[in-house]
């Protein structure tokens, strides 16, 4: 492992990586849960600037290819809807800023209940978010800068529960493609496996890559679409979508 930034306190979290790889967007907050400031650096993290002050709780900065300009969500509440659950972010909308002008528009008007996940296709045509909601988790696909015009996928995986339970998809670089995460249920009973499935949007086909048991932190695809990394009780594995093997990653500090 070696570090990017050089930033003497706070947090940051939530990096991305433009296409090309030259440049690196992410979020920087003063301390843990205070609003954060969207920045944008070199990749290697040097020369690094405030696109978006943390004048608000703005979280998920992702490039669109071959522009200017960065999706990011913003939530307006944070809260909880019952005594028994703890508070977390709510009423989620799409924005996005010119890297160039710092222009920062808004692009949806939903107040959505929770987002986990925000994806841009490679021809950057389209986007691709997954929303958190009571009657079942579901993946909205629309017009990149205007994902108010959207149609609704929900896929329903093998064992799966009978409200659906997905997260986090994840367009592949054809633009034809997504990745996303589900639970399941094992044939034995108990709790949910949660495991990583391939969707192809013309037809509908679902394709299972992983075998895996227990919780499931979260996955990242690369640049070429070739591989996935999983995070999963603290361990990366990389995943390659062609053979389905997965490696164990072990870091090393320089």
């Amino acid at each position: 492992m070696r570090r990017l930034t050089e930033s003497g306190s706070g947090c940051e979290f939530d990096p991305a990586f433009s296409a090309d790889g030259k440049r690196l967007a992410f979020m920087r907050a003063e301390k843990n849960g205070a609003p954060a400031a969207l920045l944008l650096a070199d990749a290697n993290g040097r020369n690094e600037q405030v696109l978006v002050p943390a004048d608000h709780d703005d979280l998920q900065p992702v490039f669109i290819p071959d522009s200017d300009q960065i999706l990011f969500l913003r939530s307006a509440a944070f809260e909880h809807y019952s005594p028994i659950a703890g508070s977390r972010r709510h009423k989620f909308d799409v924005f996005v800023v010119d890297s160039t002008s710092g222009k920062v528009s808004q692009l949806t008007h939903k107040a959505f209940y929770e987002l986990s996940h925000l994806s841009v296709s490679g021809d950057a045509k389209e986007v691709l978010l997954t929303v958190i909601a009571s009657e079942g988790n579901e993946f909205l696909i629309a017009p990149v800068l205007s994902p108010e015009r959207s149609t609704t996928l929900q896929p329903a995986v093998p064992g799966s529960p009978g409200t659906p339970v997905v997260y986090n998809a994840v367009w592949l670089p054809d633009s034809r493609d997504i990745l996303f995460e589900a639970a399941s249920l094992p044939p034995s009973g108990g709790n949910f496996d949660y495991n990583i499935y391939r969707l192809t949007i013309a037809t509908g086909a679902i394709q299972r890559l992983t075998q895996l048991s227990g919780m499931l932190d979260g996955f990242s695809v690369s640049a070429d679409g070739k591989r996935a990394v999983l995070l999963r009780s603290g361990q990366y594995s990389i995943l390659d979508l062609s053979t389905q093997q997965l490696t164990p990653v072990e870091l090393h500090s320089q």
